[in-house]
């Protein structure tokens, strides 16, 4: 397939690894999101359906990646396309909702929120699709194993207080560790892992993190708090990975562990083999073009058929929580003077989520 792919691009986005991974299985990819140093793009004053109509040939699918920055595609209800987007994290907000109805066919991260994108959209076009590992990154490097424990991920100043900051402070108190405060870029990534006897995992709102594929596929133990979304599906616990319930539990698990070498390694090599077999992203974009490119898929999003005052009231949602002042006032300009009035009523809010 041809595939316009609309999303923020970084080197340790889920996108990038997408857009790699649909390379790799032989599909052209128009890439149609941000422009940034790394590469050429497009803002969003651009309409993407006129984009799309002037490149040299017409794309199968429109594919937009959350999370996009500041970036949501104006007009996407009317290309003459397929759409489908990919909704990570759900668990953070309703407002996916809202952008989810833009689209035909809606692939979502976290497995307990189906039911509600699926009420949001009306109609069943909806889909499980995990995070997973990028196999060429990563791998087992086959390198000593320094750390006792490996993490890379977000932990912002303003989030120390959180429960991962927590429990990384008090693992860090206890065992060798990676830097844990420093960004990786993605090669990176792999290495750590693969120096890291066990990879810890704790998640922001119970959400199945990326770090849980990339750990194992790396031939790590990962010790993840007990969450829902699927995960029991996704491996077995106890034998493919470990779960630990608060704390305690967790630090008793790590020291538990390590001292239990041949237990370990064997849980480690088990999780690897579930990854490398179902959870890379090279399954997850053959499993969404199969969806997309089926006999029975049909153009379906709620915002083709809607009023231009319901889909003002989506985007202005969208919008507003991507932070999009210009393209709110650019929509309003379009529509008239009176939803231009309530742009305005809008910028106080707006305003806040900024300062904040």
């Amino acid at each position: 397939m041809r595939v316009a792919l609309g999303y923020r691009w970084f080197p340790t986005a889920a996108g990038y690894h997408m857009e790699r991974a649909l390379q790799a299985l032989g599909h052209e990819v128009i890439y149609v999101g941000l422009p940034c140093a790394q590469r050429a793009g497009y803002d969003t004053t651009v309409p993407v359906d006129a984009l799309i109509a002037a490149l040299p040939q017409k794309p199968d699918l429109y594919l937009w990646i959350d999370p996009a920055g500041r970036y949501f595609p104006p007009g996407i209800e009317r290309l003459p396309i397929p759409t489908a987007c990919y909704l990570i994290d759900v668990h953070l907000g309703r407002w996916r909702e809202q952008a989810a109805r833009f689209f035909d066919a809606v692939f979502i991260a976290q497995k307990d929120y189906l039911e509600r994108f699926r009420r949001a959209m009306g109609h069943d076009q909806v889909y499980w699709l995990p995070l997973a590992a990028a196999p060429d990154v990563h791998y087992d490097h086959q390198l000593p194993r320094i750390y006792e424990v490996g993490f890379v991920g977000n932990i912002a100043q303003a989030h120390r207080r959180t429960a991962r900051a927590r429990r990384l402070k008090r693992i860090a108190e206890r065992f060798h560790t990676n830097d844990f405060y420093r960004t990786y870029m993605p090669e990176e990534v792999g290495r750590i892992y693969s120096q890291s006897r066990i990879v810890f995992n704790c998640s922001i709102a119970g959400d199945v993190t990326m770090r849980i594929f990339e750990g194992t596929a790396c031939g790590a133990l990962v010790l993840t708090d007990a969450i829902a979304n699927g995960l029991d599906e996704l491996f077995e616990i106890g034998r493919e990975i470990v779960v630990y319930q608060d704390d305690e539990d967790l630090l008793g698990k790590i020291a538990y562990y390590l001292t239990h070498d041949e237990e370990r390694e064997a849980i480690a090599r088990a999780g690897q083999r579930r990854t490398l077999r179902e959870h890379t992203y090279l399954h997850r974009m053959q499993k969404l073009i199969e969806i997309v490119s089926a006999p029975g898929f049909r153009r379906l999003a709620p915002m083709r058929a809607a009023s231009e005052e319901e889909r003002w009231r989506a985007r202005r949602e969208v919008f507003i929580h991507l932070h999009m002042l210009d393209a709110l006032l650019d929509q309003a300009r379009d529509l008239g003077f009176s939803p231009l009035r309530r742009a305005w009523s809008a910028f106080p809010c707006l305003v806040r989520r900024l300062i904040l």
